[in-house]
């Protein structure tokens, strides 16, 4: 899928090239580990790489990037869920967007929007009605994008330190 967008040609691909995955990955690890550094670890690229082989094995995992031209720009990391039904909850199928990252220099280009939109061709795909993801409460950013994309709050998390 190429698509032009504010005169950049993008392009999303499926990957399951790990290594590319934990190098894109950086940028969000080190933020993530900035804003909550009692939580996440620095990142370590051999990890990180372990981690991304790990998961794309899995056949439920999909991953794509975003290419404009030759760069790499972007990623997202996609898993297909099943909760079955207990006495609480019915039965429950939905995309799991686990990771979506666009490299800073390459952000409001449209690239964030290409990615998720192939999370709903996915979704779609599978004939599944629902997307869901998580984000952290201090990472604004994320927050914005995503309710600017439609995503809606159903279930948050608090703690309390001691």
């Amino acid at each position: 899928m190429a698509i032009i967008h504010d005169s950049m040609e993008i392009q999303i691909s499926k990957t399951n090239d790990y290594k590319l995955l934990a190098s894109l990955n950086k940028e969000v690890q080190e933020l993530h580990c900035s804003l909550y550094p009692n939580i996440f670890k620095p990142y370590n690229e051999q990890n990180v790489v372990s981690f991304f082989k790990e998961i794309l094995a899995q056949k439920n995992a999909k991953a794509f990037v975003a290419y404009s031209g030759k760069k790499v720009v972007g990623y997202i990391v996609l898993f297909l869920k099943e909760v079955p039904e207990n006495p609480f909850q019915y039965s429950q199928r939905f995309i799991l967007i686990d990771q979506i990252g666009v490299k800073s220099e390459f952000r409001k280009n449209g690239i964030g929007k290409l990615l998720l939109d192939k999370a709903t061709e996915t979704a779609k795909e599978k004939h599944l009605k629902m997307i869901r993801l998580n984000h952290w409460t201090m990472n604004n950013d994320a927050r914005d994008f995503f309710n600017k994309h439609g995503f809606s709050y159903f279930n948050e998390n608090m703690w309390k330190l001691l």
